[in-house]
C-alpha cells in the first residue's frame, strides 16, 4: 500500500513534451493515490503485520452498486498478449460471485451482476505520438475523459488501461497498479491506472501466481485487475474502508500464497480467473467467498 503526495509544478508541466500537453485537459492535481505492491517487494502486506487488523470506516462514500468503465487507452488494437478480453470477461462475470460478495460487509455495498458497462477504445490520445511513459498526470486527466465520454456516475471506477510497453514508469519497479480519485467540475471520479500487466519482468505482477504453464500467463491481470477494483469499491476516494495501517481490503490478503483462503481461481459464468482473497472483518481474515 502507498499513499503519495504528488504535487504538480510549473516546472513538472513543462517537462512534458509539446505535442502531448496539447492532449491535456485542464489537469487537476493529484492528492494521493494507493498502490498493489509487487510480488517480489520486500514489503508486501503479510510481512508488514496487515493480518489481524480489521478494516474501520473512516465516513468517506462507497460504491453501493459497482460499475465499471474500461478504457483501452491508445491500444490501437494491438493486444498481443489478450489482456482485454480476459480481463473483460472477468468484469463482466464478477458481479454476483461470491468473491465480491465479500464486499457487501462493508457500508451497505451491493453486488449486482453484469457490473462491466462499458469499453472504450480511445486511440485519440498522446500515446499515438510516442509516448514511452505515462505520467501519472496523464492517467487522471485520461479518467475526467472516459467520465464525460461514459457519463459521470459516483458508483463506477474508471480503468485506464495502457498498452503494451507504454506504462507508468514506477510499473514492474515500484507497484503493480494503483487507484486514485480527481475532482473535475464538481466531480469526484474514481479511477484505476492498469498498466499492460503481461510486460511485467519475472512474474512480479502475477504470471502463473496461481496457475503454471500457459494457463496461468494472464494470472496476473485478474489478480491486479481485481485487487484494484475490490479496492475502489470499498475505498474509491481514500478516505472510506481501511485498516490502522492504512491497508485496504485487498492490500490486506495481496500476494497471498497459504494458509486459509489464499489466493486461487474462481469459476464464474464467464469462465474461470485467478484471484486473490479479500479481507472480511466478519471473519478476521482473508477469504475467497462470503458468507
Amino acid at each position: 500500500m502507498t499513499r503519495t503526495l504528488l504535487v504538480l509544478s510549473i516546472l513538472a508541466l513543462a517537462a512534458v513534451p509539446a505535442t502531448a500537453a496539447l492532449s491535456l485537459a485542464s489537469p487537476v492535481p493529484i492528492s494521493d493515490k494507493h498502490a498493489m505492491p509487487l510480488l517480489t517487494a520486500p514489503s508486501v502486506p503479510e510481512r508488514r503485520g496487515y493480518a489481524g487488523n480489521n478494516l474501520v470506516y473512516h465516513n468517506g462514500p462507497v460504491q453501493t452498486t459497482p460499475k465499471v468503465y474500461l478504457v483501452l487507452w491508445g491500444w490501437g488494437g494491438s493486444d498481443p498478449s489478450g489482456e482485454s478480453p480476459r480481463l473483460q470477461a472477468f468484469v463482466n462475470g464478477v458481479g454476483g460471485s461470491g468473491w465480491a460478495n465479500i464486499q457487501t460487509q462493508y457500508s451497505g455495498i451491493t453486488n449486482p451482476t453484469g457490473q462491466l458497462k462499458g469499453v472504450w477504445a480511445d486511440d485519440a490520445s498522446v500515446l499515438q505520438g510516442g509516448v514511452p511513459v505515462v505520467p501519472d498526470l496523464y492517467i487522471a486527466n485520461e479518467a475526467i475523459r472516459a467520465a464525460n465520454h461514459f457519463g459521470y456516475d459516483a458508483n463506477a471506477d474508471y480503468i485506464i488501461a495502457t498498452p503494451h510497453l507504454h506504462n507508468d514508469a514506477a510499473f514492474g519497479a515500484e507497484y503493480c497498479a494503483w487507484h486514485s480519485d480527481i475532482i473535475d467540475s464538481g466531480r469526484d471520479i474514481a479511477y484505476t491506472d492498469l498498466p499492460y500487466i503481461p510486460d511485467a519482468q519475472a512474474g512480479s505482477c502475477g504470471q502463473n501466481f496461481v496457475n503454471s504453464g500457459a494457463a496461468g500467463n494472464l494470472d496476473g491481470v485478474t489478480i491486479v485487475g481485481g485487487h484494484e477494483y475490490a479496492e475502489a469499491v470499498t475505498d474509491p476516494h481514500l478516505d472510506a474502508w481501511y485498516d490502522s495501517s492504512g491497508a485496504e481490503n485487498g492490500d490486506k490478503c495481496a500476494w497471498n500464497a497459504a494458509g486459509p483462503d489464499h489466493a486461487g481461481n474462481l469459476a464464474l459464468s464467464t469462465g474461470t480467473f485467478a484471484v486473490q482473497s479479500l479481507w472480511s472483518n466478519a471473519n478476521s481474515g482473508c477469504r475467497i467467498t462470503y458468507p
